[in-house]
């Protein structure tokens, strides 16, 4: 049997949700059924991943360079998966069209809210971002609030198409006894609302904050944290492994987001995470159970208050968590991945 060609577009030797999602793409689709490459975004940290091809876009002259190499994929593939919304040229999608390539992509956040953060944002105008996706005939939510809120003239599949976790980069299922550490992993914007990470620090001196990332937010993050607060930079898959085995608690106060991998990661490392309630979280998190989800900071405040009590609970969610994790292992689910990629238009 022929193997179909899958291009996998994204840049897999950099740290970015939609790389490292597809590196785990790249790394569990059969290869007994599939041929697959992806990007890579000058020479460094290059993945290796058995049967798994490249196309290199240079960091000098990127614009130009990333172009062509989507063409030369576009050329070589059967099926184009274009995750990275601003990264993907037009060109390379009209191609793909014309050929009668299969397109598909994922939407991973909130598209038309504009009381919240959107993609109608980063794409400028409602209107730009109709032309870009009437280019690509099959759109996937990752999460069915996401499909139930793309009200502003774009047409997503009435199916989620979930993205997982590896768990054997974070595979810890040994529970969490009781709550000393509490981190934030996330870029350092505006967006996630940090500021109030640090003010859940400022009620709880005893206990220990943790910020993992990077951004323009970070000097004045700095400024204005506790004694309590400790900031680490990026870190790779290995080193994020290594802090969460010492973490308790994750705490996301971003009130926009899709489904944040992180959530997934620190799961699978049997910690539990506080999310606000605002973008569909409630239909992975039983709250109280397997995490927990909050309307406002006082939310915040009573909840840990309620742990630092009752060690039973947060046990009890530690165990639970782990469960979540792998349900969306990676393993399991790219057998949907694969089933998605036979039947596209």
């Amino acid at each position: 049997m022929k193997k179909k060609k899958i291009f996998l577009a994204a840049y897999v030797n950099h740290i970015n949700a939609q790389n490292i999602n597809c590196r785990s793409i790249a790394y569990y689709l059969d290869k007994e059924k599939y041929d697959v490459k992806c990007l890579l975004l000058g020479n460094q940290n290059i993945p290796i991943i058995k049967g798994v091809g490249f196309f290199k876009v240079n960091q000098f002259g990127f614009k130009l360079s990333n172009i062509l190499s989507f063409i030369r994929a576009v050329l070589w593939a059967d099926v184009c998966y274009v995750p990275k919304h601003q990264s993907t040229p037009k060109i390379a999608l009209r191609l793909a069209r014309f050929l009668n390539k299969k397109i598909f992509t994922t939407i991973e956040g909130n598209m038309c809210d504009t009381s919240r953060g959107n993609m109608i944002n980063s794409f400028g105008t409602v209107n730009n971002m109709k032309d870009y996706f009437k280019l690509i005939p099959n759109i996937f939510g990752i999460t069915s609030d996401i499909i139930d809120n793309a009200n502003c003239g774009i047409i997503l599949n009435s199916s989620p198409l979930f993205l997982g976790v590896e768990n054997k980069m974070f595979n810890d299922c040994n529970s969490k006894k009781e709550l000393n550490q509490i981190v934030f992993i996330g870029s350092l914007i505006k967006r996630k609302r940090i500021s109030e990470f640090l003010e859940l620090a400022a009620n709880f001196p005893s206990l220990t904050f943790n910020i993992v990332g990077s951004g323009p937010e970070k000097k004045y993050l700095e400024l204005k944290s506790t004694k309590n607060v400790i900031f680490h930079n990026i870190l790779n898959h290995t080193q994020l492994a290594e802090l969460l085995k010492s973490m308790d608690l994750h705490f996301l106060p971003s009130k926009s987001e899709g489904f944040p991998k992180v959530v997934l990661e620190t799961a699978a490392a049997s910690v539990p995470s506080i999310l606000y309630n605002t973008y569909g979280s409630n239909s992975w998190i039983n709250n109280n159970e397997n995490g927990f989800l909050v309307s406002d900071f006082s939310d915040v405040k009573n909840i840990v208050n309620h742990l630092l009590q009752n060690p039973n609970i947060f046990h009890d969610s530690s165990v639970k968590v782990y469960q979540l994790a792998e349900k969306f292992n990676w393993k399991h689910l790219i057998k949907n991945w694969e089933r998605v990629i036979e039947n596209l238009r």
